[in-house]
């Protein structure tokens, strides 16, 4: 459930946000149970908000089994933003087939969000039991994942320092928080690469590639495949990338 302390959100449009991220997650069917004790939310809210949504034709309810589903019309709500090319390819496909191309590695789609944030837009996630967690609509600071340092490659250097600084001044825990003269040697060697790589600094365990994706006008977004820490995993990740950004 997003957080519920922003007071600036409206806490119905949240819900209803949250609903569909639901669905968008489990893939199936399920009860006013189900969905508010996933979300934390009260039942009775819960009832009342799925019902409206039936009403308005964004979700279908089966009498005999009493579960709710997403209707056709989600769908369309965003089929315009998935006909957007890429390279004559649609984006999202794009995904599926560094999804495949890497065997099944967690592949996200990010873009810089307010002054110095890194969100994700979509999240094709892994097959492996054991896999990196993002979640669509998640905004994380720019200077704590990959997808954001590669992003921040693109900016000159004086801003970098400026959103360096906010993130570490919003950063809680002091063991988190980056020197910047080391930073910008990392982004530096970004630079010359062309990619950027976590090797388990942002979370342990798990390597993050990232490279941008040039779009229409010139807007820029950035795609990475999470991996283990296997050299392997790694490669393949790295090759499976670069072949997709260069088809």
């Amino acid at each position: 459930m997003p957080n519920s302390n922003k007071t600036a959100i409206v806490k119905s449009a949240m819900r209803t946000f949250a609903v569909l991220e639901f669905f968008r997650e489990t893939k199936r069917a399920a009860s006013v149970t189900e969905i508010s004790s996933a979300l934390e939310m009260p039942q009775s809210s819960t009832s009342v908000l799925l019902s409206s949504l039936v009403e308005l034709n964004y979700l279908e309810y089966d009498r005999q089994t009493r579960r709710f589903i997403p209707s056709y019309r989600v769908n369309l709500l965003g089929d315009w933003i998935r006909r957007s090319p890429f390279r004559d390819t649609k984006l999202t496909d794009l995904m599926e087939e560094l999804w495949t191309a890497t065997g099944g590695e967690t592949v996200m789609l990010g873009q810089q969000a307010g002054a110095a944030g890194m969100q994700y837009l979509h999240v094709v996630r892994g097959g492996y039991q054991l896999q990196f967690i993002a979640h669509a609509g998640q905004i994380r600071p720019m200077v704590r994942t990959a997808l954001g340092h590669v992003l921040l490659s693109q900016m000159p250097n004086t801003k970098i320092r400026g959103i360096i600084r906010r993130n570490n001044a919003e950063e809680p825990s002091q063991s988190a928080r980056v020197r910047e003269s080391a930073f910008l040697e990392e982004v530096e060697r970004i630079r010359r690469r062309g990619f950027s790589e976590s090797s388990g600094r942002t979370t342990p365990g798990a390597n993050t590639i990232g490279m941008l994706v040039p779009l229409p006008k010139n807007a820029l977004r950035s795609r990475s495949a999470s991996a283990d820490q296997s050299n392997e995993s790694r490669q393949s990740a790295r090759a499976s990338l670069k072949s997709c950004r260069a088809g």
